[in-house]
């Protein structure tokens, strides 16, 4: 798959946020991309609202309408408009709404790049392996090796959920709760996942 847009999915509540994310945008905007950055070019809830309210809609009315407008912008960006998404975890907590873009793209079956820039919390075994997963472990660390990820993850046949599925379907299909029979997961785990990050 040819990546020409890429969605930028990060908190932008913060000025250190919002310039982590302009960085992301040049970088990759120096590298041919095209982008998606929701700062710039996605709503800011207040403002919609007030813009909303000011069309003449009362407050509840106003709200449901700017909150429905930002939620399906943001998901057709990420599942539709961009052929890819890039997920900034510089920051301790990403957010919730960072996180769901996320998974959204991942379950789009587009292409996932998770960057951690120089974050030291951001250490593998302490997030959930559902969010890791989601790039088979994979995370960058240098904001200028993200358009070579990106390429990287272009020469892929098969989408990570693709893939995430298929092993899924085929190591517990037949799971028993009850007796997990770990012994034979770990074996089957050792050859699926032994190996399975790769850096860039």
């Amino acid at each position: 798959m040819k990546i020409k847009k890429i969605y930028i999915a990060a908190p932008l509540y913060s000025a250190k946020e919002q310039k982590d994310n302009r960085e992301i945008d040049e970088v990759l905007q120096r590298a041919g991309y095209a982008t998606f950055l929701p700062q710039r070019d996605g709503f800011a809830y207040d403002e919609l609202f007030k813009k909303v309210q000011d069309e003449g809609y009362a407050y509840e009315e106003a709200r449901d309408i700017a909150l429905g407008l930002i939620m399906h912008l943001d998901v057709y960006q990420v599942c539709e408009g961009c052929d890819a998404t890039v997920l900034n975890l510089t920051v301790r907590n990403p957010g919730e709404g960072t996180i769901t873009e996320g998974a959204l793209c991942f379950r789009s079956e587009r292409p996932l790049v998770l960057y951690k820039g120089n974050n030291p919390s951001f250490v593998l075994e302490n997030h959930s392996p559902l969010l890791t997963g989601q790039t088979r472990f994979s995370i960058v660390d240098k904001v200028e090796k993200i358009p070579r990820k990106l390429k990287q993850i272009e020469m892929e046949v098969e989408s990570n959920y693709s893939r995430t599925m298929s092993i899924a379907k085929e190591l517990f299909k037949d799971y028993d709760p009850v007796n997990k029979r770990v012994d034979y997961l770990a074996s089957q785990g050792k050859e699926l996942f032994g190996k399975e990050r790769v850096d860039v």
